[in-house]
C-alpha cells in the first residue's frame, strides 16, 4: 500500500492542484474580483499614544483606501468597515510625517494603496495650569450709574492641552458690555484662553467650561427723566394755525437737589415768539432750569419746531352756466338753469372772493348741430379749490340760429 502511495504521489499533488484551479475559477466566475479606490474618504484614527501625550494638526485627515475584493465584499462594503490609522507607539515627539496603515473588517480583501500615505502631525506632552480669569467691561451704564469691580467666581481655571500651548496661556479673558444699564450684569461666560496680549490661543480646553460674573450698578445721583415744555409767546398771522410741534429731545434726564427734582414736573424753555407767522418754524432754544438742577448733556437746549398752516372755508353756490365759443350760425340751449359749486381754501382767500366772479362755462367751440353733455369749467385763483360741481355734466343742445320774423310795427318804424 505504502509503495502504491508512494508510486501515485505525483498523481495525487496533480489531481488536487486542478482540483483547486477548477474551483477557484468556478468561483471567480460567480463572484469576480476587482480592485478600486472606495468612494468615500476615510477618518484616521490615532493609535498608541501614551495617555502623558496629545497631538494635532491631524484632527480632520482622511485617506482614500484601494481596495481588491470580490463582488460579495463591494456590494456591503461601509467605510465603518475600513481602519485607517497611524501608530505612535514609538514616542516620537515634534511634528512627524507618520505611515499611514489601512485594513478592511470584510473577508476576503486586501488593502492595495493608501493615499496619501503619509500625515504631518503633532506629537507633544500633555501639559495644565491654572491661570487667573479677567474681566474686561465694555461701555457705561446709564447716566447718574456707576459700575462697581466684577465680581467672578471661580477667580481661576485650569488650562489643558500641548505644552507648548499651555505655557502661551496667560488668563482667561470674558468681555461683557453695561452700556446704558441701569442695574446689575449678573450671568455665565465662557471664557476666551489668551497670551499676555490677549491674544486668544488656541487647541487647549478650559475647565470649568463658564464662568459666573456678576457686575454691581449702582445710582450715584439723583436723577429724573423730566418732560420738556416749549414756552410759546405770541400768535400766528390771521388765517393761519398752529399745525403740528415738535420738540426733540421731549424728555431729558436731569439730576440735582432731591427737594428740586421732586417739585419739578416740566422744563421750560426760553420764550420763542412765533407771532405773526405764516410758515413753518424751527429753532434751538436754551433750557430754563430750576436752581439746583443740572442736565446730562454737553449743552441745555432743545430743537421745537412749529408746523403752521393756513386754516381753510368752504363755500357753496349756485351758478348760472354760460356758453362759450358757439358759432353765431348757431344757438345753444342750456338743460338746466344752475350748478352747484363747492369751493374751499384758505380762510383769507375765500373771505376775499367775490361770489359773483365765479363763472361756470361751458366750451363747445367747434360742434355742430347736435345734442351733448358738456363738463362745466371754472377759473379760480390758485389756491381756491373746486371740491365738487353738481351735475358734472350739462346737457346742450345746438341748433341752427334762425333770425326774428320782422312785424308791421317793426316795418311802420
Amino acid at each position: 500500500m505504502s509503495r502504491w502511495i508512494t508510486k501515485n504521489l505525483s498523481l495525487m499533488l496533480l489531481s488536487l492542484l486542478l482540483a483547486f484551479f477548477f474551483w477557484a475559477v468556478a468561483t471567480e466566475a460567480e463572484d469576480p474580483t476587482s480592485t478600486a479606490v472606495f468612494n468615500t474618504a476615510v477618518p484616521v484614527e490615532i493609535r498608541g499614544l501614551s495617555e502623558e501625550m496629545t497631538t494635532y494638526g491631524a484632527e480632520s485627515a482622511r485617506v482614500r483606501v484601494e481596495i481588491q475584493a470580490p463582488k460579495s465584499v463591494w456590494d456591503q462594503l461601509q467605510v465603518d468597515d475600513i481602519q485607517a490609522y497611524v501608530n505612535l507607539a514609538d514616542g516620537q515627539t515634534g511634528t512627524i510625517l507618520v505611515p499611514v496603515q489601512a485594513s478592511v473588517g470584510l473577508e476576503p480583501s486586501t488593502v492595495i494603496n493608501v493615499t496619501p500615505k503619509e500625515i504631518e502631525i503633532t506629537v507633544e506632552r500633555l501639559a495644565q495650569k491654572e491661570v487667573p480669569v479677567t474681566v474686561r467691561v465694555q461701555g457705561n451704564p446709564t447716566m447718574g450709574y456707576i459700575a462697581r469691580n466684577a465680581e467672578i467666581a471661580p477667580q481661576t481655571v485650569r488650562i489643558r492641552g500641548p505644552e507648548s500651548r499651555v505655557s502661551q496661556v496667560a488668563s482667561a479673558l470674558i468681555v461683557v458690555s453695561i452700556e446704558e444699564r441701569q442695574n446689575d450684569l449678573r450671568s455665565d461666560y465662557a471664557p476666551l484662553p489668551v497670551d499676555s496680549n490677549e491674544v486668544e490661543v488656541g487647541r487647549v480646553e478650559i475647565v470649568p467650561k463658564s464662568v459666573t460674573v456678576n457686575v454691581p450698578i449702582i445710582q450715584w445721583l439723583d436723577t429724573r427723566d423730566i418732560p420738556v415744555n416749549p414756552n410759546l409767546v405770541g400768535q400766528p398771522a390771521p388765517g393761519y394755525r398752529i399745525a403740528d410741534l415738535e420738540i426733540d429731545p421731549q424728555i431729558l434726564t436731569v439730576y440735582g437737589r432731591s427737594d428740586v427734582l421732586a417739585s419739578t414736573t416740566t422744563l421750560q424753555t426760553e420764550p420763542i415768539d412765533y407771532e405773526g407767522i405764516t410758515q413753518t418754524l424751527q429753532t434751538t432754544v436754551p433750557l430754563r432750569l430750576p436752581t439746583g438742577l443740572f442736565v446730562f448733556s454737553a449743552q441745555s437746549t432743545v430743537t421745537v419746531t412749529l408746523t403752521v398752516e393756513a386754516i381753510r372755508s368752504g363755500l357753496t353756490l349756485e351758478v348760472t352756466p354760460t356758453i362759450r365759443g358757439l358759432s353765431p350760425t348757431l344757438t345753444a340751449t342750456v338743460g338746466l338753469d344752475t350748478v352747484i359749486v363747492i369751493l374751499s381754501g384758505p380762510l383769507s382767500s375765500m373771505e376775499a372772493l367775490d361770489p359773483t366772479s365765479v363763472d361756470v362755462t361751458l366750451d363747445v367751440s367747434g360742434l355742430p348741430i347736435g345734442e351733448y353733455t358738456i363738463t362745466p369749467e371754472i377759473d379760480l385763483p390758485g389756491d381756491i379749490d373746486i371740491e365738487n360741481i353738481t351735475p358734472q355734466a350739462v346737457p346742450v343742445k345746438i341748433t341752427a340760429y334762425v333770425p326774428p320774423t320782422a312785424t308791421p310795427e317793426d316795418a311802420d318804424q
